[in-house]
């Protein structure tokens, strides 16, 4: 199953004073639709973070995360909110958004199929016929505020599931070391980086992410069920 995170997609709107630690509730809510047997999560960016922040809270809900990239911030940069806040948020029509993104960076990196969806599902349709971003700017420039403030220190010494972190090895976004030190913190995690990759790396090559989730599942798999 996929979640949308609260902000995203269909899910309710983010509320102003929202802190992180409410992307944990999402999760959990959303697990309580998973049938039996094992649980994997496998999140990238604020997904990934998402996962640490509900196993910490709720600990066994997960028997394995993947996470690629998660945003573990220890410092503000406010360019980031900055540039969010700017974003364009309505076009006439979704084939004048993908036109747009097409032609611009970093949406234009993304695989063909990747930017299809994000126009078809990333876009809510108006009253007025005009299209407008399910993730609003201003939503998108508050969690860059925010991420300085999110408690993963405190969260990853009570992840207690096996955990991979994925690194993207051409990542300027999410340094090697900060990564590490990170993983050092997990009771059971693993650091592995990813050649070809960027922190859009799972948008960019949906396939080659792809195949290293194979991997690891079929690598992880006793372990797994083990614990089940």
């Amino acid at each position: 199953m996929a979640v949308d995170l609260r902000g995203h997609g269909d899910a309710p709107p983010l509320a102003d004073d929202a802190d992180w630690g409410v992307f944990a509730d999402d999760v959990l809510d959303a697990t309580k639709a998973a049938g039996p047997g094992p649980l994997i999560g496998v999140g990238h960016s604020l997904g990934a973070t998402s996962l640490l922040l509900a196993e910490a809270r709720a600990p066994g809900t997960f028997d394995l995360l993947i996470c690629f990239e998660p945003i573990l911030a220890t410092h503000h940069d406010p360019a980031f909110a900055e540039a969010a806040a700017r974003r364009r948020a309505v076009f006439p029509s979704r084939a004048d958004a993908l036109a747009r993104w097409s032609a611009r960076p970093p949406l234009s990196l993304l695989a063909p199929e990747v930017l299809a969806d994000y126009v078809e599902s990333g876009l809510a349709d108006g009253p007025d016929g005009r299209v407008r971003l399910r993730c609003a700017p201003e939503v998108e420039a508050h969690l860059f505020r925010t991420a300085i403030s999110c408690p993963w220190r405190e969260a990853l010494p009570l992840v207690r599931c096996p955990t991979v972190f994925l690194r993207g090895a051409e990542s300027v976004v999410v340094t090697g070391e900060s990564l590490a030190a990170a993983c050092a913190e997990l009771p059971a995690g693993r650091l592995r980086e990813v050649p070809g990759l960027d922190h859009l790396g799972p948008l960019v090559r949906p396939r080659a992410f792809a195949e290293v989730l194979d991997g690891l599942f079929q690598s992880s798999g006793n372990t797994v069920v083990s614990r089940r």
